[in-house]
């Protein structure tokens, strides 16, 4: 087809084509996110629209919130479940609930397989037309993990007792929600270098879709995570084959310990490093609202946020807020 081509002719095309394949490249889907809790916490609640109206303003196109379900696997709060989800959907922005299993307290392995089985095959036949992904539990390993061992990777740092019951309860709820919904895709998250609770996923044939990665400035560079200066993203992707997501990340302690501008500046010189590396999928900030509420009890999960309250109590946004809003921009263009 190219035989009457000059030298000349054939180089330009051959350029056109290298900018058409990159503009694919930075084109190629990539899930954009932040965490909130609409269902659980009360700075959340009676502010729905104020949140959806941050979400689009960011340019994102997920949210991810944690959903408690009853013992039959049906959301406890449901009428505010279901706005939620009508409000999300009117706004073109895909939810990601995060599950929070009950009623799973049996010894029995088998038991907890087959009542987490049929909670995870009501959810999917109640809610399934409104996702398109679910994440089971939250950070499973730190659930399973034994306190007083400093262990992170490694099997010894498990109660494997627990892992089994904990573990069954997942899959259970997987395969239920699956039987009836295959199209669902279902995320699993992980902090740190817990490797070894991925290796007990794959061990007892989990069928999760996405590895959500949970990563705090304590946790040190993602990228070369000492002693061995390994990256963590490759690694675990090298070892389990699945799409990761990065469903959690911030400055530790969010605003507490810091002002504003290490905030922005920690979220603004680790996510592009990460996101040039071109191994995950979806990035979620933890979290959209600072928490005022929390002050007394769990100080030092109350600064969170992208906006807070000012002291005549209108929501403001922080340095990061408009750090976020950049880098979103900046890699949702197809050049740059």
């Amino acid at each position: 087809m190219l035989k009457g081509l000059s030298v000349t002719c054939l180089v330009i095309l051959l350029s056109f084509t290298s900018t058409i394949v990159k503009a694919q490249k930075k084109t190629k889907p990539f899930v954009w996110g932040i965490n909130g809790h609409p269902l659980t916490q009360r700075d959340y609640s009676n502010n729905l629209d104020e949140q959806i109206n941050a979400i689009n303003d960011l340019g994102l196109t997920s949210y991810r919130f944690d959903v408690l379900l009853d013992k039959d696997g049906y959301a406890k709060k449901e009428p505010s479940f279901i706005e939620i989800l009508n409000q999300l959907k009117k706004n073109n922005i895909s939810a990601l609930p995060a599950l929070m299993q009950s009623g799973l307290k049996s010894e029995s392995v088998d038991s907890i397989y087959q009542a987490a089985y049929g909670q995870g095959k009501n959810f999917g036949i109640r809610y399934g037309d409104y996702l398109t992904v679910v994440e089971v539990n939250n950070e499973g390993d730190n659930k399973i993990r034994l306190r007083d061992n400093p262990g992170k990777a490694k099997q010894g740092a498990y109660d494997t007792e627990k892992a089994k019951r904990f573990i069954a309860g997942i899959k259970g709820f997987i395969d239920g929600l699956k039987s009836v919904r295959a199209d669902i895709k279902v995320t699993l998250s992980v902090s740190y270098i817990h490797y070894y609770y991925l290796q007990l996923l794959k061990d007892n044939n989990v069928n999760y879709d996405i590895i959500g990665c949970h990563w705090y400035s304590n946790m040190g560079d993602i990228t070369r995570v000492k002693p061995m200066n390994s990256n963590v993203l490759s690694f675990i992707s090298q070892s389990f084959n699945k799409p990761i997501w990065i469903t959690e990340f911030n400055q530790f302690k969010g605003t507490t310990t810091v002002n504003f501008a290490r905030q922005n500046e920690y979220i603004n010189q680790s996510i592009q490093k990460i996101i040039d590396q071109g191994i995950i999928g979806g990035f979620f900030i933890y979290e959209l609202f600072d928490q005022p509420s929390l002050k007394k009890r769990y100080p030092l999960e109350a600064c969170y946020g992208l906006i807070y309250k000012d002291d005549l109590g209108q929501y403001t946004k922080k340095d990061a807020y408009q750090g976020y809003k950049q880098i979103v921009q900046y890699n949702s263009s197809a050049v740059h």
